[in-house]
C-alpha cells in the first residue's frame, strides 16, 4: 500500500523543477530580446542626432573660371642635351703629366687642356730629322752624279743606258727625302699634340682620366660641352606630323624650375618613321644665354598648333565626368552644389579646360578631387588673414 504514495510524490517533484526551467528559459528570451530593442534605439537615437560634417576649403582649393584664349597643342617630353658637344681624346700615346681642367671648369677654344709626356716623342723626331739630314746628303750626291753624265752624255762619251741609270738613282734619292720630309712633319705634329687643347669652348663635363696615368691613342681624357644652344629631341604621333612645321614655336618646363616657362623652336623634323612606335621625332632648338639649363635635364611641355579665341576657362583638375556628363561643385548656401557644365578644348600644357555653357566668368569651384564630395554636403570657404 505505501508504494503507490511514494511514485506519486517523486512524479510531482520532477514536474515542478520542469515548470522552473522552463519559465527560466522564457524569462531569458524575454530579456535579450527587450535588450536587443534597446540597443537598436540607442543607435538609431545617436544617428538621428548625429551631425553632417561640414568641408573646409581654403583659397587655393578654389578655382575662379577666367577668360583665356587656350592653345591647341601636342604634349612632348624629352631630354636636353647641348648641341655642341666634344670628347678630348688623346692624340699621341704616352703618360699623362697634366692635366689642367676640373669637371665644372669653363674653357676657351685653345686652351690647354692635358699634357702628355714628350721624351718618346723627341728621340723620334731628332731621329726622323737625322734620317732626312743623310737622304738629303744623298741626293746631293746623285744630283752631281747626273748632271755630269748628262754633260758626258751630249759629249757621247757614255751610253744612253748609263746616263739612265744615273737618272733612276737621281729620282730615287728625291723621293726618299721626300718621304724623310713627311716623317719629320709626322714627328713634328705628334709632338706638339701632346700638349692637349680645347676644340670647343665651353665647360668640362667628365674627366676621364688623371695625371700620371698613360694612356694610348684615341683614349678619351674629358668631355666637354657648350650649354649656349640646347637641343630637346621628343617624339610625336605620326598624325600630328601635318601640322608641324620648321620654326613652330614650342613651349615647356623643366624639373626644379618651378613654373618658370621655357620657349623653343622647332629645329628639324626626322623624315623616317620609328615603325614600332608609330612615331616621329623632333629636334627642339632651345636658347640657353645664361646656361641655367644643364644636359640631361627632363622637359615636358607642348607644340603650339592653334590658338583659339577667348574664352572662359577653370583647371582640368575641377571637372567630373559621370554617365557622360561634366559637372563640378560649387558652394551655394553654405552646401556644396552639382553644376552641370559643357566643356570644350583642352590644354595639356596649362592644364586648362573651356566651359562653354553652364558657368559665367568669375563663378568659384572646388578645384580639388575628395572622396567626400558630394551635393549637399556642408561646405564653407574659410578665409586667411593677410598679416
Amino acid at each position: 500500500m505505501n508504494q503507490p504514495t511514494a511514485i506519486s510524490s517523486t512524479s510531482r517533484s520532477t514536474g515542478r523543477w520542469g515548470l522552473l526551467f522552463v519559465a527560466l528559459v522564457l524569462f531569458v528570451a524575454v530579456a535579450g530580446a527587450f535588450w536587443q530593442r534597446s540597443q537598436a534605439k540607442a543607435a538609431t537615437s545617436d544617428k538621428a542626432n548625429e551631425a553632417p560634417v561640414t568641408l573646409e576649403f581654403n583659397s587655393t582649393d578654389i578655382a575662379t573660371v577666367e577668360v583665356k584664349a587656350l592653345a591647341r597643342s601636342i604634349s612632348i617630353s624629352g631630354s636636353l642635351q647641348p648641341v655642341m658637344q666634344s670628347v678630348v681624346k688623346a692624340a699621341v700615346a704616352g703618360e699623362v703629366l697634366r692635366l689642367a681642367v676640373r669637371e665644372g671648369d669653363t674653357v676657351r677654344r685653345g686652351d690647354v687642356i692635358a699634357e702628355i709626356a714628350t721624351t718618346d716623342l723627341r728621340s723620334r723626331l731628332d731621329a726622323a730629322i737625322a734620317d732626312q739630314e743623310e737622304r738629303r746628303a744623298r741626293l746631293a750626291v746623285a744630283r752631281n752624279n747626273r748632271n755630269t753624265n748628262e754633260s758626258l752624255l751630249v759629249q757621247k762619251f757614255i751610253s744612253k743606258n748609263a746616263f739612265d741609270q744615273m737618272q733612276g738613282n737621281y729620282e730615287a734619292a728625291e723621293a726618299a727625302v721626300r718621304w724623310a720630309d713627311a716623317q719629320v712633319t709626322l714627328a713634328r705634329k705628334a709632338l706638339a699634340d701632346a700638349v692637349v687643347r680645347a676644340p670647343i669652348a665651353g665647360q668640362v663635363a667628365k674627366r676621364q682620366v688623371n695625371a700620371g696615368e698613360r694612356v694610348s691613342v684615341d683614349a678619351p681624357l674629358v668631355t666637354l660641352v657648350d650649354l649656349a644652344r640646347l637641343e630637346l629631341e621628343v617624339t610625336v604621333p605620326v598624325s600630328d606630323v601635318p601640322e608641324i612645321h620648321i620654326g613652330q614655336a614650342v613651349q615647356f618646363a623643366v624639373d626644379g624650375f618651378g613654373t618658370r616657362p621655357f620657349v623653343g623652336r622647332v629645329d628639324r623634323i626626322n623624315p623616317q618613321t620609328e615603325a614600332a612606335a608609330r612615331a616621329i621625332k623632333l629636334f627642339i632648338a632651345v636658347p640657353n644665354p645664361d646656361a641655367s639649363l644643364k644636359g640631361g635635364m627632363f622637359a615636358q611641355g607642348g607644340v603650339m598648333l592653334s590658338l583659339a579665341a577667348p574664352t572662359p576657362v577653370l583647371p582640368t583638375s575641377a571637372v567630373f565626368e559621370e554617365a557622360g556628363q561634366s559637372y563640378v561643385f560649387a558652394i551655394e548656401g553654405g552646401k556644396l552644389a552639382k553644376v552641370a557644365v559643357s566643356t570644350g578644348m583642352k590644354d595639356e600644357s596649362t592644364g586648362l579646360t573651356a566651359v562653354t555653357s553652364g558657368l559665367q566668368p568669375g563663378a568659384q569651384v572646388v578645384r580639388i578631387r575628395m572622396a567626400s564630395l558630394k551635393a549637399g554636403t556642408p561646405a564653407v570657404l574659410r578665409m586667411v588673414a593677410k598679416s
